[in-house]
């Protein structure tokens, strides 16, 4: 399960920044049934199913999605042989001019099968100037270095399985950890698998959700669980299939295809996609409501996250979701008797009918403020969050309309618009 992940000077975030799953244990909820099934328990303690991520547009909340997205894919590609000199997704704070000459900074720290993992990287668009690998298992006092890396300087431990054969194979633009897991190192492959089952949604675009779908459906395994699943949503679905269709043209036909395959002869090829049956008829996804095939799209990583464990990270949770059904997804998550695997989800969304203590407790509910000052976010939780009075948040507090009226800050502030509008309109008729 993923305890924390950390990010500084990546786009808005100019300094490090902390989103923690690990269970506020000081938090006194009237509804102890809330804890229950909220927090899974692990050997070091409980950690969170569940966090959302909250504040106005252009605060930070997509960049901290990114920012997982990025190390994910880091950590999958960087040492393959295709990705020799391509350039790194480092991207600093520019709106200072000592963060813009540093180096962007990802961290991870996970727990799995009784040891708890501590994982990062620093990088500019050329190369990684550090990588640290620590592990602690269950019930030591202390971490274990298994690696830490300063350019093409290596220190390692002796739990780390040592090899000067791949750490002189790492090139400056990959990660040590990825080189070694391509050459089979046991414990950076098992690392690596971790990044593997963490799944980064994009708010926006559906294909590679719609192509995991597909993949899934085919499979058969979680086929039903995905049809059983899109059934109850109430969408009007009676079942999915998946069919292949060719094309002969110089592109694939509009409309959603997906997993798509050039065959022999120039312009020709196939691709599958999904189609939703309504009593007994086939009808294409692109004529289907965009709040239908943003669900359908969904349906596949959420079952298989579900079914298998992992973490799930979700930008513009609420992108064409009716709020009834984004509260069930949440709620599916928080459903021991649904999640026996302990998936985790973590949601960016501006829905604030989800902010609310039955659903969520104060150390799920984080926020993302840029400084007006400085234009950098911050993040902080609703937990930690202290008035000027030194008091914090109740747990009786009403989540929404606080929210909603400024007291928690991350809200835009727009000034009398309509007055400031008429006069910018009013000075160009002249």
């Amino acid at each position: 399960m993923l305890i924390e992940v950390s990010v500084a000077n990546y786009r808005s975030f100019r300094d490090r920044v902390t989103l923690s799953l690990e269970a506020e244990p000081r938090l006194s909820e009237r509804d102890k049934s809330v804890d229950e099934r909220n927090i899974a328990q692990t050997p070091e303690g409980g950690v969170l199913r569940v966090a959302g991520l909250y504040g106005a547009n252009a605060s930070g909340k997509s960049n901290l999605v990114r920012a997982l997205g990025a190390f994910r894919a880091l950590v999958l590609d960087s040492a393959r042989e295709g990705q020799a000199g391509d350039l790194l997704p480092a991207d600093p704070f520019l709106l200072d001019e000592g963060s813009a000459r540093e180096p962007s900074e990802f961290e991870v720290v996970y727990v799995e099968d009784g040891l708890q993992v501590r994982y990062g990287a620093a990088f500019s668009r050329e190369r990684f100037s550090r990588e640290w690998l620590f592990a602690r298992p269950t019930g030591a006092e202390a971490e274990e270095r298994w690696f830490e890396r300063l350019g093409d300087v290596y220190e390692t431990g002796e739990a780390w399985r040592r090899d000067p054969g791949i750490e002189e194979k790492t090139r400056p633009e990959a990660l040590h950890l990825s080189a070694a897991a391509a050459w089979r190192h046991p414990q950076a492959e098992k690392v690596l698998a971790w990044f593997k089952a963490l799944t980064v949604v994009d708010g926006l675009r559906d294909t590679g959700l719609l192509s995991r779908t597909i993949a899934l459906l085919e499979e058969g395994g979680r086929g039903e669980a995905i049809r059983t699943f899109v059934r109850r949503l109430d969408l009007g679905v009676d079942d999915l299939a998946v069919r292949r269709s060719e094309w002969e043209d110089a592109e694939p036909p509009r409309g959603g295809p997906v997993h798509a395959r050039r065959v022999f002869g120039f312009g020709s090829g196939w691709f599958r996609q999904i189609k939703t049956v309504r009593r007994g008829v086939e009808f294409e996804l692109a004529n289907e409501s965009a709040g239908t095939a943003r669900a359908i799209a969904l349906a596949g990583p959420i079952v298989e996250v579900l079914a298998g464990g992992g973490v799930m990270i979700v930008d513009e949770f609420d992108a064409r979701l009716h709020t009834l059904l984004a509260k069930q997804i949440v709620e599916l998550f928080q459903d021991p008797e649904v999640n026996r695997h302990d998936a985790q989800l973590i949601f960016a969304s501006h829905d604030t009918n989800l902010l609310t203590r039955a659903l969520l407790r104060r150390d799920q509910l984080w926020f993302v403020e840029k400084s007006h000052k400085t234009q950098s976010s911050d993040l902080y939780s609703l937990a930690e969050l202290r008035f000027p009075d030194g008091k914090g948040v109740r747990n009786d507090a009403r989540y929404e309309e606080d929210y909603l009226q400024g007291r928690y800050g991350a809200i835009p502030f727009f000034g009398d618009l309509g007055a400031i509008l008429g006069e910018a309109l009013e000075k160009q008729a002249k």
